[in-house]
């Protein structure tokens, strides 16, 4: 997308090109961590496996702990 292509996108929509980059970076992170969900179950009696995708989902949580004051303060902008 161009430049101006992006600004006439934020004159219409009312959110920032960095807005939308965190509420997509969001999106994303969220989805990740439902996906480890399913990927746990299937992991039911392999440790290590198990370890890795718990440890991957608290990263991923931590992840939308620091995004979401973030996003809240580019909307409130």
């Amino acid at each position: 997308m161009t430049d101006q292509a992006k600004k006439q996108s934020e004159q219409v929509s009312g959110v920032s090109n960095l807005g939308f980059d965190l509420l997509t970076l969001l999106h994303n992170k969220l989805e990740g961590i439902a996906a480890l969900e399913a990927y746990k179950a299937d992991a039911q009696g392999n440790q290590n496996v198990s370890s890795l995708l718990d440890q991957l989902q608290q990263t991923a949580v931590q992840d939308v702990q620091q995004i979401k004051p973030l996003l809240i303060q580019e909307l409130g902008q």
